[in-house]
């Protein structure tokens, strides 16, 4: 059976797409909470970057050792064991506020997160009929742009005391993770085993993917552990800093099912190498425009809205080009990328900000991504 003919599957999609909103929306939520509370204490931007890398670690150590767990486990059971987890981590954080031991409560929701990251994408591109895939990936985006964003508006709803937002957090990622049981026993699609040597293989077989995934990685972190830091220096409330996060990734949801559909329409490298171009080009127009502003608001949104269309597209050329094990293995590729640009966002940024070099942020962004979209356009279609 040619890949064309094969049905979509769309329990797995749905059930993916709920795994992923929940995972986004405790990672939304941690990353500008935990830099608040971090910044109350009187921790410095540059440690506060370093400090949001243990999410990271948790990813990089994932990846290494999920293809053992996968031997013995199917996707869907690791997935629900990585919800539960996340949902103990969350109510950990908001019972306790030793620092040290919020560092590991990091490092545990980014090892459960990366279960959706590895396997979660292998199962959804498994299950995508090709002529489908950029609108059911556009799907996926949407879903988590969404819990990106409703992770920071948490933050203005609930506040930054008592744990409340943590424990909200901590029963909506419960009830998901119930749903997606449920869904998971209708689902007929289910990816392949997780092999560890063929992960490090990819990094060869597609550099190119690669490097949109760490671009990403970099800006994704950045905007939800950095940027409320920035906002607040600037003379925002904690509060109106988190719904900016929250509005750049508004952006993502509205364009995101839009863009899958574009995605199936023309040539998926074309449009990856757009979402960069559009990526830069907001970025460098950030630079001009002032915090009191209205404008830097509008924007934002389109920026987030065109970088997140950076991942999307990147996930699309994945499931399009590879299946089997080696999309596992992409899947995996894919978390060890998005990780390092995680670790090196925020510890970059963070430190740049601690010398008033704020700026930067939006340049370091701007020229990486406009580089980027120089590379792909020499490359050529894969």
């Amino acid at each position: 059976m040619i890949r064309d003919e094969i049905a979509t599957d769309w329990p797995s999609i749905i059930a993916v797409t709920l795994g992923i909103t929940a995972f986004a929306t405790a990672q939304g939520l941690t990353y500008p909470l935990l830099s608040f509370l971090l910044k109350d204490a009187a921790l410095s931007e540059g440690l506060i970057g370093l400090h949001a890398a243990a999410f990271m670690v948790g990813l990089v150590v994932s990846v290494l050792t999920l293809p053992a767990l996968n031997a013995y486990a199917r996707a869907g059971t690791l997935i629900v064991a990585g919800l539960a987890i996340a949902a103990a981590a969350l109510v950990g954080l908001a019972l306790t506020e030793n620092l040290i031991f919020w560092f590991f409560l990091r490092f545990v929701l980014g090892y459960c997160v990366n279960t959706i990251y590895v396997l979660g994408e292998a199962w959804l591109n498994a299950a995508a009929n090709d002529r489908v895939r950029g609108r059911v990936t556009g799907v996926y985006g949407a879903g988590m742009s969404f819990g990106f964003a409703i992770g920071p508006l948490g933050i203005a709803v609930f506040g930054t005391e008592d744990g409340l937002a943590f424990s909200i957090c901590a029963s909506f990622v419960a009830l998901v993770a119930m749903l997606f049981a449920i869904l998971a026993r209708r689902a007929k699609a289910e990816p392949e085993p997780v092999i560890l040597r063929e992960i490090g293989a990819f990094f060869t077989l597609s550099p190119h993917l690669i490097v949109l995934v760490i671009i990403f990685g970099i800006f994704d972190s950045t905007a939800i552990a950095i940027l409320p830091l920035y906002f607040v220096n600037e003379g925002l409330t904690q509060g109106e800093a988190a719904i900016f996060v929250t509005v750049i990734h508004v952006g993502m949801i509205v364009a995101q099912p839009a863009l899958g559909w574009l995605l199936d329409r023309v040539n998926r490298w074309a449009v990856a190498i757009g979402c960069l171009a559009a990526t830069s080009l907001s970025f460098f127009v950030l630079l001009y425009i002032p915090v009191s502003s209205s404008l830097l608001w509008l924007v934002s949104a389109a920026a987030g809205a065109a970088f997140f269309g950076v991942y999307t597209s990147a996930l699309t050329l994945l499931g399009q080009n590879h299946t089997g094990s080696t999309l596992v293995a992409g899947s995996a590729a894919f978390a060890m990328a998005y990780a390092l640009g995680g670790i090196a966002g925020p510890a970059t940024t963070g430190a740049l900000l601690a010398i008033n070099a704020s700026w930067a942020l939006w340049f370091l962004i701007a020229v990486s991504t406009c580089a980027a979209a120089n590379l792909w356009r020499k490359l050529g279609r894969s």
